[in-house]
């Protein structure tokens, strides 16, 4: 008999926001000792819960939920405002490139583009929240702008501020190493504000977006690395939302999410159905931390009752998510013919 795929799933950015971290998981194992839910005698258990598993990396938030949801994807995120930036139709867009060197540059949008474009995906993570986008971008990396500039000897700090006041500076050779990179397109789109910087695999506080001013300094002290929360670790979300929808006996409902955990890889997605008393392990080998992982659990529906699936992830090193995401849905029996 074919099984009825139910797949209900709101968009990803917008269920990122609604459902990420909402409820703390169940890490029984390796001394985590941290509830999934107190009230698991309300809901139907399965133990050892199966499914079809698969994952994926290269699933993309469209550009116009980037655009419109995330302001400008990266402060945004980190619940900073959502400023309006007032631009006119042909506007020409101009970074300032200063401070430690030896040749300051005014750049415009073409004059940045000559330098050695590239295009990859990569995510953006908040820090202290779960907003997170996986976005293919365009731009050229930070080292190709130092070719211009010639840095002065024991330059050790960069600097970048936005057109909206907001500034942060990094370490520079932790810029280079993650190879930073002035950002002009998403998915094929111009950014509405310019220039954005990207850092791959470091928080979104870095991400500045409609970039004004990059000012190398030479600093006694370089400033600290920004790290994320550690609520934020191994961070997970589903991404179904099932509202009234009531599935029968036999359903085959596919969920879908995400997991990251910034410079560190995920190791595997892990499910529970019994309330975190029993989980079952999905390895996602060979993954690219640069990216989100986008997992699919397909699972049948065996027996009438309310259900509630929890997912966690676990990475690399062992670290487990404290806050896990969870649904949950309804099974009435199927009806007599």
């Amino acid at each position: 008999m074919k099984k009825n795929m139910k797949k209900l799933l709101s968009s990803v950015t917008g269920a990122a926001m609604l459902t990420g971290g909402a409820v703390q998981a169940a890490t029984a194992e390796i001394g985590y000792e941290v509830k999934v839910n107190e009230n698991v005698a309300s809901y139907s258990k399965v133990a050892h819960v199966n499914g079809d598993f698969y994952f994926e990396q290269d699933a993309v938030t469209p550009a116009d939920e980037v655009f419109n949801l995330f302001g400008t994807v990266s402060t945004a995120m980190c619940a900073r405002p959502n400023f309006a930036f007032e631009t006119g139709a042909g506007e020409t867009r101009f970074v300032n490139i200063g401070g430690s060197v030896r040749r300051a540059q005014t750049l415009s949008m073409a004059d940045i583009q000559g330098q050695g474009s590239e295009t990859k995906i990569l995510k953006c993570s908040c820090a202290t929240g779960s907003a997170i986008a996986n976005a293919q971008i365009t731009g050229v990396p930070l080292s190709n702008i130092l070719q211009l500039v010639d840095l002065e000897e024991g330059t050790n700090t960069v600097t970048f501020t936005g057109t909206d006041g907001y500034s942060v500076s990094l370490p520079l050779t932790y810029a280079l190493e993650k190879n930073a990179m002035l950002v002009y397109q998403v998915e094929g789109t111009p950014i509405p504000t310019g220039t954005q910087v990207w850092v791959p695999q470091a928080v979104a506080r870095y991400f500045t977006r409609s970039l004004a001013d990059v000012e190398f300094s030479i600093q006694e002290k370089v400033p600290e690395i920004l790290t994320a929360d550690a609520s934020q670790r191994a961070k997970v979300s589903i991404m179904n939302r099932f509202d009234d929808t009531v599935f029968t006996v036999g359903d085959q409902i596919e969920f879908e999410g995400y997991a990251d955990d910034f410079n560190k890889t995920i190791a595997a997605i892990e499910y529970s159905m019994d309330g975190g008393e029993t989980w079952s392990s999905f390895a996602t080998r060979d993954t690219d931390p640069n990216k989100w992982v986008y997992w699919h659990f397909a699972y049948t529906t065996e027996a009438p009752g309310t259900y509630k699936l929890d997912v966690r992830a676990r990475t690399e090193d062992g670290t487990v998510s404290p806050l896990a995401s969870s649904v949950i849905f309804t099974v009435a029996s199927k009806s007599k013919a």
